[in-house]
């Protein structure tokens, strides 16, 4: 796996959780793409020549219902979709599985892992 051949596409208002997850792509050499909600189904985004994931931040409910910007991109992508929370919370999770997330992550387990988490995606994508 070329490193450089890796997206993470990521919705949050959470500056924090960016900025920590910006600093470890750079780290590894992936590249990082924020969006909102209009840009679920444009092409650009989706089908980059790039392995990419789909990251939402679901503890981020404001204006939007994340769970259902999970079911969105689910339509309109086959890219995995995996969610983020806090803390970690069963009810929360099961809700994220059931609108068609893949995996849901703590915030903090998702950075102390992104590596390990891009090598599993890519190794599923050969």
């Amino acid at each position: 796996m070329d490193k450089e051949q890796f997206n993470i596409n990521v919705y949050s208002n959470d500056a924090k959780f960016c900025s920590s997850l910006a600093v470890e792509c750079n780290k590894y050499g992936f590249e990082l793409t924020f969006f909102e909600e209009h840009d679920i189904g444009n092409k650009k985004l989706l089908e980059s020549a790039l392995i990419s994931v789909v990251i939402i931040d679901l503890t981020e409910i404001k204006k939007i219902d994340p769970y259902m910007l999970g079911e969105k991109m689910r339509i309109s992508s086959d890219l995995p979709v995996f969610g983020v929370l806090d803390r970690f919370n069963r009810e929360n999770q099961n809700r994220a599985k059931k609108c068609g997330f893949d995996l849901v992550f703590t915030k903090s387990m998702l950075l102390k892992s992104i590596k390990e988490v891009v090598i599993h995606i890519s190794n599923e994508e050969e």
